[in-house]
């Protein structure tokens, strides 16, 4: 059976298995890593809006470098190194400490900090800080305005009136109170340069700002106080450290993905360009099955702990990434894809491109369905985690490790194979409609449910939604293509999807999750779907009466079917490359 393995193409599949195997948990939980950091939905929005423009602009130009100077092997492996640093830094990145207004108040010597909230305390916040068995001692740093009355000493001085001052306050979990709405933290140690135990009274009562930092639970506290906001200097810092991190890790793979395609069909050669999907078919593995893996290793590394903990799914990515490196460097042959030097204007072919009447209609389909995948990528598992939290489900990150599994094997994977079949037997444009159809009964399937759980089963209409997006894009975008302009369409369609359709789809989800809440964003969407569909079927229907089929206009290259297969074995599948 050994002797039948192509040793050529080992190193390829190889390489497939562990890229997708690394990515996968860092890609699938991304925004939520974001959102446990302390990032609106509006900021991951932003981000997410700029990951895809980025990964654009760097395929061509690096991909272009590697072509001009044959350094396709180098370029890999530089950009496998730069995108597992990039990514395995956000693992130190700290979180963003939250400060709320509070009261400190003073009786009898036995200061207390009243912490009230805006509307009331979740019920997983209060646990978090009420209910917990065991005594364990946490410092929060206070800034205070100077006492009308009483008195409170500090390094051995009263505070005068009218002045601020600031110290920090030690207390044990073990001993919060929970006084009507509100909760009592008993502060049994003053920090103020030294340390020592309260000394104030005569009823004092001020206002404070609270600020505490590396403690999770208090942090969720503060956050649904009164008067609450995060401290924007350190939240800047750290939004801009995420953003730079993913900015280039997504460079790193898209510069990866591309090049390894490149390498693997030059490997393949023209005669076997079919089998492509026979290599591509060991990442969807790797995708799968790690991303089931990580989700369940996360919820097992979290019991009993407030926060999730990622650090698993950091050392995952880590060593997969080592290993592809180590594989490709010593094992893969160093072969350059040939180029051709006899290219025509990049720019001349992509206005003869654009200039059809069928290609812009068919772009604004393209934004549509990126809009609507955007949701999926960069919103759904926020949204099932803010669900599961409000149901008090556990185990959300098996949840979506699974609903990953359950996309990837038994979603796109059989559609992406039979979607050759569907497409000859309903035609491109039914498909299409199809696709923004499934989309918005999805959207509004999730917004019904109030069971995360059963969101596996919702996960098998990937298949019909973005199982069949992508390879009726690539083929229609062949379909319609003037001779000798393939390529130049192929990275249109790409720049339409993600610079312009995921793009401002991520931007809307984010405003629309931090403004109105999940449910509110998967309506609109799902309404908007529906409304992008209609204006799509208005626009073919306007064709069809102006006599804008590209027959009438002299395309005869466009009368015959163009066979998707080539295409879908070669772009199995946008999501699991990953960028």
């Amino acid at each position: 059976m050994l002797e039948n393995i192509n040793k050529e193409l080992a190193p390829m599949k190889s390489h497939y298995f562990l890229y997708n195997a690394a990515t996968a948990p860092m890609v699938q939980f991304l925004p939520t890593i974001g959102k446990q950091l302390g990032f609106s939905g509006t900021l991951v929005g932003t981000i997410y809006t700029v990951l895809p423009i980025s990964g654009l602009i760097a395929k061509p130009l690096f991909g272009g470098l590697a072509d001009k100077f044959r350094l396709h092997k180098t370029f890999f492996l530089i950009f496998q190194v730069v995108l597992t640093i990039a990514f395995f830094s956000i693992y130190f990145i700290p979180e963003v400490d939250k400060s709320a207004s509070v009261t400190l108040i003073c009786d009898s010597d036995i200061p207390f900090l009243e912490i009230c909230p805006q509307n009331e305390f979740s019920q997983k916040t209060l646990s978090a800080v009420i209910l917990e068995n065991i005594h364990t001692d946490s410092v929060c740093q206070l800034s205070c305005e100077g006492v009308s009355h009483g008195y409170i000493e500090l390094s051995g001085k009263n505070v005068s009136m009218n002045s601020t001052f600031e110290f920090s306050a030690q207390f044990d979990i073990y001993q919060d109170l929970l006084t009507s709405n509100c909760v009592d933290v008993k502060v049994h140690t003053f920090l103020d340069g030294v340390t020592h135990v309260p000394v104030c009274g005569d009823q004092l009562r001020t206002r404070c700002m609270a600020t505490c930092h590396n403690n999770s639970a208090f942090n969720h506290l503060l956050h649904e106080a009164k008067d609450s906001h995060s401290d924007t200097k350190q939240s800047t810092y750290q939004f801009h450290l995420f953003l730079w991190a993913a900015i280039i890790s997504w460079i790193g793979m898209a510069v990866v993905v591309s090049i390894a395609d490149a390498i693997c069909f030059d490997l393949l050669g023209y005669e076997k360009r079919n089998d492509y999907g026979k290599q591509k078919m060991w990442g969807s593995i790797g995708f799968g099955w790690f991303g089931i893996g990580a989700g369940y290793m996360v919820d097992l590394s979290s019991q009993g702990q407030y926060e999730k903990d990622y650090t698993c799914i950091f050392y995952i990515m880590l060593i997969a990434m080592l290993a592809d490196i180590i594989v490709v460097s010593m094992t893969l042959k160093k072969k350059n894809p040939e180029c051709s030097t006899d290219e025509p204007s990049l720019l001349r072919e992509l206005l003869s491109v654009v200039r059809e009447g069928r290609v812009l209609v068919f772009a604004w389909w393209c934004i549509g369905a990126g809009m609507c995948t955007a949701v999926i990528w960069n919103f759904l598992f926020w949204y099932s985690e803010d669900l599961a939290t409000s149901s008090h489900v556990t185990w959300t990150k098996t949840l979506q490790g699974l609903m990953t599994g359950v996309q990837c094997f038994l979603g796109e994977l059989p559609f992406n194979f039979v979607s050759g079949s569907v497409l000859k037997k309903l035609g491109h444009i039914n498909v299409m409609s199809l696709v923004l159809l499934i989309y918005a009964i999805r959207f509004m399937a999730y917004s019904i449910i109030s069971n995360p759980w059963l969101f596996l089963i919702l996960e098998l209409l990937h298949g019909p939604s973005f199982g069949l997006c992508w390879p009726t894009m690539v083929s229609y975008g062949d379909k319609v293509t003037p001779s000798g302009t393939k390529a130049t369409m192929q990275g249109f369609v790409g720049a339409v999807f993600e610079g312009i359709g995921v793009a401002s789809g991520s931007f809307i989800c984010g405003w629309l999750m931090d403004t109105f809440g999940g449910v509110t964003l998967l309506r609109t969407f799902s309404v908007g779907a529906l409304l992008w569909l209609s204006v799509f079927w208005l626009l073919e229907l306007l064709l069809r009466k102006m006599k804008a089929n590209p027959l009438y206009r002299g395309h005869s290259h466009l009368a015959n079917y163009a066979n998707p297969d080539d295409a879908i074995l070669m772009t199995i599948s946008q999501e699991l490359q990953t960028y």
